[in-house]
């Protein structure tokens, strides 16, 4: 059978976090696209979904690539869609990016928390409140203005009732397990002052058990840590640009 695909470009999937809407990957598309045909997943809308959906709908999105060829970048929530892809689709992953993730998130009780307040932001006083701490917390990671002003028009486009499920999904989850079968090249990007994942120490956790990993920290940026001045993923997407001994 001819490969309809001779001659592209190879893929970069970029899975998204929380959000789901792939817009946060914006600042990381320019520099990706000279290289690869870039895809921002977007995780669409509703909330009857459980991880085996989501590891499903990216298989049948990437059916047609050739094997071997696909370039896989998860953030946040997005790692345990990622780590899934490629325990059931190894032989089309080239590649494994993994910033500021998680096998397993182990702070529950913030996790439940989230998840019971979340209706609130239903309401403007809430909407607004969430709004502040967001700015404050993307300027202290140094993330800037315009990059701030992106991420809060993002979160504000969210499909709440997905974002819910996401959360409640993240309550099912723990691939420690696994990790051992990863058998693809795997960079762990991770921000050492991030509030919400405690990163470093996950990242480290990870390429202690995947076979072929290597950790880079970022020890100023935060949670945001692809809209932080500096930070390319461009520059970990290819095996010349990357030595595992750094970082």
């Amino acid at each position: 059978m001819q490969n309809t695909n001779s001659g592209k470009k190879q893929l970069a999937l970029l899975i998204p976090g929380l959000d789901g809407t792939g817009k946060l990957f914006r600042t990381q598309e320019e520099a990706l696209s000279k290289k690869y045909r870039v895809h921002a997943w977007s995780y669409g809308v509703g909330n009857h979904f459980g991880w085996h959906d989501l590891t499903l709908k990216l298989g049948q999105s990437t059916a047609d690539e050739p094997a071997g060829s696909i370039l896989v970048v998860a953030e946040s929530f997005g790692g345990p869609v990622a780590i899934n892809y490629v325990l059931q689709y190894p032989e089309r992953v080239r590649r494994l990016i993994l910033v500021n993730t998680f096998p397993y998130y182990g702070r529950r009780i913030r996790l439940r928390l989230a998840y019971a307040l979340m209706p609130l932001l239903m309401f403007r006083f809430a909407q607004d409140v969430k709004d502040f701490f967001v700015e404050r917390l993307l300027r202290s990671e140094g993330v800037p203005p315009e990059h701030r002003k992106h991420f809060v028009e993002v979160i504000h486009q969210i499909d709440r009732g997905g974002y819910r499920r996401r959360l409640r999904l993240l309550q099912d989850i723990d691939l420690r397990p696994r990790l051992h079968e990863i058998a693809v090249p795997t960079i762990l990007l991770a921000g050492g002052r991030d509030k919400i994942v405690p990163s470093v120490a996950e990242a480290r956790f990870m390429a202690a058990r995947i076979k072929n990993a290597c950790v880079h920290v970022f020890p100023e940026a935060g949670h945001a840590l692809l809209l932080t001045p500096g930070v390319s993923l461009a520059d970990y997407a290819s095996e010349e640009a990357v030595d595992c001994r750094a970082g």
